[in-house]
């Protein structure tokens, strides 16, 4: 009787590490990689090979509409980009440098889900979601150490930039046009409300300053949705710098015409603060015909950043909708698509009509009269405005600065011939725009 029993026991025993073994065998097979079988013809059928290498080679306008740039762009691109891509290429399925960069830029023009490009490519969908992250990561690295993307650091940067505005738009001292959006995306896991805005979905804050041509020149990408607008600006790095006046400003300079020291100076909608380095409009309402002059020349300028969102949201279709992508990959595609921008608007002057950015897709004003950009025709839907960046309050300084430049703007020195007529007809074109 008792024998029996321990065999038993035994038998018991055998047959629970049998099934242990069993279940750590199953653990381990699981760990293995596993690929289907759509993904081991990528070589063959995947959308690099096919569609993308023949329209390459014979359809340039198509691989335009595919990637936002040329074949010959796309090759300068990946020979800048390229060495920083390559991994193991042991593996005789390796993804090439030239597939991660159409893999980056696919997900960033079309803003298609990482599982759809997946079919396209032929490869996972995680797969897809590292390549953009590391792609994105690399873009903006490498383009920013080419000089795409830079921030001023001598007094002489800043005046070529002042230049620039006062040749194009008229407004003197004028070192940039800044504004600030809400970029939506997925609630990331684990974020709770930080990302949450009072408009009511997630999204990470985008302050930027442009110049004359177009080009972003600084970026503060990252806030929290959540945070207040009025705080945005002053917790940023970037209002932080303009504030403290860290960023080598020329020193201020008289105008023709008067005995006036003038500050150097960026341009903000009614959003920002007014400081002595940041100018906004009057407020609308009760303003004096003078005032009227000062604001619509602050917006010829200010409208400059306007149209490169404009721009970048119509390019890159990936802001037409919530990001779906981790926090980290998100600001990588944001920061990405800011470098592509300055890299393609870089040899804009020198470029075709039916390039990145040809003449009519932005707005275009000649003495008063506007013809809006072809942008304007797009939805635009990911982006979102930041309502108020700052308080109201200001100083005696930044008042008088402002009151400054609206007093040259009406001098015979600084007005232009337009001006008058333009503000006194029944309708300013800037204004409808901005309203």
């Amino acid at each position: 009787m008792v024998g029996s029993k321990r065999k038993k026991r035994k038998l018991i025993l055998l047959l629970l590490l049998w099934r242990r073994i069993c279940a750590d065998d199953a653990r381990k097979n699981s760990k293995r990689p596993w690929k289907r079988i759509i993904f081991e013809e990528r070589a063959q059928k995947g959308e690099y090979h096919t569609l993308v290498r023949e329209t390459m080679l014979f359809d340039h306008e198509y691989f335009f509409m595919m990637f936002r740039m040329t074949p010959a762009k796309f090759e300068d691109l990946l020979a800048k980009v390229g060495p920083s891509l390559i991994r193991d290429n042991r593996r005789g399925d390796a993804i090439s440098s030239s597939e991660r960069l159409c893999v980056t830029l696919c997900y960033l023009v079309t803003g298609d889900s990482f599982v759809t490009i997946s079919g396209s490519y032929r490869m996972n969908a995680t797969t897809v979601g590292r390549i953009v992250k590391d792609t994105s990561k690399v873009i903006w690295d490498v383009l920013c150490a080419e000089g795409f993307l830079k921030v001023p650091q001598m007094s002489t940067e800043w005046l070529s930039i002042a230049k620039d505005f006062e040749k194009k738009w008229h407004f003197n001292n004028c070192i940039g046009a800044i504004d600030g959006k809400h970029v939506s995306i997925q609630c990331p896991p684990r974020g709770g409300s930080l990302y949450f805005n009072y408009k009511k979905f997630h999204s990470l804050v985008l302050l930027a300053v442009v110049n004359a041509n177009y080009e972003f020149t600084m970026v503060d990408i990252g806030d929290y949705g959540r945070m207040s607008d009025g705080s945005v600006f002053a917790s940023s790095n970037l209002g932080h710098a303009i504030g403290h006046q860290l960023l080598d400003f020329p020193a201020p300079r008289i105008f023709p015409g008067t005995s006036i020291q003038f500050p150097y100076v960026f341009v903000g909608d009614d959003a920002f603060p007014l400081r002595t380095n940041l100018l906004k409009p009057y407020p609308r309402g009760l303003i004096n015909e003078r005032e009227k002059i000062f604001n619509y020349r602050l917006s010829r300028a200010r409208r400059i950043v306007e149209n490169v969102f404009g721009i970048v949201t119509s390019r890159f279709r990936v802001f037409r909708r919530s990001i779906i992508a981790r926090e980290e990959t998100a600001v990588e595609v944001i920061k990405a698509i800011v470098a592509l921008h300055n890299y393609l608007m870089h040899d804009r002057a020198g470029a075709s009509q039916s390039g990145y950015c040809p003449n009519d897709f932005i707005d275009q004003e000649l003495q008063g009269q506007v013809m809006p950009g072809h942008w304007r025709n797009e939805a635009h839907d990911g982006l979102h405005e930041v309502s108020n960046l700052g308080s109201n309050n200001y100083t005696r300084e930044a008042r008088q600065a402002r009151n400054s430049y609206r007093d040259f703007f009406c001098s015979d020195a600084g007005k232009v011939p337009w001006q008058w007529d333009l503000v006194r007809s029944t309708s300013d074109p800037f204004d409808e725009q901005n309203s």
